[in-house]
């Protein structure tokens, strides 16, 4: 279930903000510094090389996907992706049934999806968030993988036992089935959030969702 966002103000016209000078000047603020999550210190690990898998028909396995960030609140990341999506001009979007959720540290994006989607997310989200880094977790099955994402390029792949140990347990605990999306409540649709509410809960983004 995902939370319907509100709709621009009466007056308000998205058109007339400078979405690029905007976007830069208030992503700043979403600083990995100044949250707990210290994943910048154990993504140390050497890239082992490997491409994600091609999405096809046959590829029909439960998939769960989690893209680890720093942010502090949820309408935060959610406003910072919905921009990110602007930002890129390969036309890489959102993948459907990405919703975002608060965790202890940091607000977090997850969704039910194939591989390749997981890493179009992943990179919308670190396109989002410019030179701060992401790390998407991705698991089907048997076979679960962390990599490192950075302004919107997927980086190194690394040992997820390695990096799981510096985010929230309620990331593990998606990866491994112990806790559904479902049961997480409500999370928030970023595809779903305009263009001038995404600016408004960017600017206020250094408070955590109550």
């Amino acid at each position: 279930m995902s939370i319907t966002p509100e709709p621009p103000r009466e007056g308000e016209d998205p058109r007339e903000d400078d979405i690029d000078a905007e976007f830069a000047r208030l992503t700043q603020g979403l600083s990995l510094e100044e949250a707990p999550l210290t994943v910048e210190d154990v993504l140390s690990a050497p890239s082992t090389g490997s491409e994600p898998e091609s999405d096809d028909a046959a590829d029909e396995e439960p998939a769960i996907a989690v893209v680890a960030t720093s942010v502090a609140a949820a309408k935060a990341l959610a406003g910072a992706i919905r921009l990110g999506r602007e930002a890129r001009t390969d036309g890489i979007d959102i993948p459907q049934g990405t919703l975002v959720y608060s965790s202890e540290t940091g607000a977090i994006a997850a969704g039910p999806l194939q591989e390749v989607s997981a890493h179009d997310l992943a990179a919308v989200v670190s396109t989002a968030l410019q030179r701060h880094g992401v790390v998407l977790f991705w698991r089907r099955g048997d076979r679960m993988t962390a990599t490192r994402y950075r302004g919107g390029e997927r980086g190194e792949d690394v040992s997820p036992a390695l990096v799981l140990g510096a985010v929230d347990p309620l990331v593990e605990q998606l990866l491994v089935g112990g806790v559904g999306i479902d049961e997480l409540g409500e999370g928030i649709d970023p595809s779903q959030v305009s263009r001038a509410q995404a600016l408004r809960w960017i600017a206020f983004g250094r408070r955590k969702d109550s």
